[in-house]
């Protein structure tokens, strides 16, 4: 006859058990999924363990020596990077963060990006909160020198509950530093005026930055059909720039004052985001 005490202390032991080696399960899980390489570059997932039920996790690409891939905003060519997650299980949301970028000379324009590797960090909530994530990434990107070549990856991560990788966390980490902020001390961007009568509108910024600080500008337009020009530097004095910014991008039959712009103002390795509405 089987003794029921000795059943009960055994399944005892056992649901005891099971947390330990899950969670020793979790922690030998991956903290980053196989290169997926392409002619001048590689890209594999990442990730950097849970915070309050979200996973931090990250699209990293590396890329060969001279070569750039691109921002949401690409400039005045390139491609930007198309994620796509539809073979994940058990995904509720993800939100794909970018970092601030830098703007690269292209013969007679400007576009805007990366160059040598860049972490896009992920925030990406689960269906079923006990359940790990499988991320699965389809990704269309471009990577170019002189010329540009379309490229492709795909990747799996498994996200989980247990620690990841300290070196991978932290170079995530940096990289999450990096994405602009909605406010950041000493960093400011101000309309100081608009210029009419000439065949675009022109505003007038004047941003407040780190002192000797390498500073930018970026601006995006309300939606996609929007191809408005870089912002051009005009004079710096200690911790101040001015830019000029020439309203020639709007849509057909669009008046192009009065929208509201998106500007990413950069300084150093720290950046800025801000929304302002020119008048009419």
């Amino acid at each position: 006859m089987l003794d029921r005490r000795a059943l009960l202390s055994a399944l005892a032991v056992v649901g005891a058990a099971a947390p330990a080696s899950a969670n020793r399960a979790a922690s030998a899980s991956p903290s980053a999924s196989p290169w997926s390489r392409d002619t001048k570059s590689a890209v594999r997932l990442v990730r950097g363990g849970l915070d309050g039920g979200v996973h931090r996790a990250g699209v990293e690409i590396t890329l060969d020596p001279g070569t750039k891939t691109y921002w949401r905003t690409p400039g005045d060519s390139g491609v930007p990077p198309a994620f796509d997650w539809s073979g994940s299980d058990n995904l509720g949301d993800v939100a794909v963060d970018w970092p601030a970028p830098m703007r690269f000379s292209d013969g007679n324009g400007f576009s805007i990006g990366y160059q040598t590797s860049v972490i896009f960090p992920l925030r990406v909530q689960p269906r079923d909160p006990s359940r790990p994530v499988r991320l699965v990434l389809k990704l269309d990107y471009a990577v170019c020198d002189q010329i540009c070549i379309p490229a492709k990856a795909t990747a799996t991560l498994a996200l989980v509950q247990g620690s990841a990788d300290p070196a991978v966390t932290a170079a995530l980490a940096g990289f999450v530093a990096r994405v602009p902020k909605l406010q950041a001390e000493g960093l400011a961007l101000a309309l100081e005026g608009v210029e009419r009568g000439g065949d675009h509108p022109v505003l007038l910024l004047s941003a407040a930055v780190d002192a000797e600080a390498a500073a930018d500008l970026f601006v995006e337009g309300p939606d996609s059909r929007w191809v408005l020009p870089l912002p051009e530097p005009t004079g710096s004095a200690g911790t101040e720039r001015r830019f000029r910014l020439v309203m020639d991008g709007a849509p057909r039959g669009t008046e192009p004052l009065g929208h509201e712009l998106t500007f990413t103002l950069v300084s150093g390795t720290r950046a800025l985001e801000m929304r302002l509405t020119p008048p009419r």
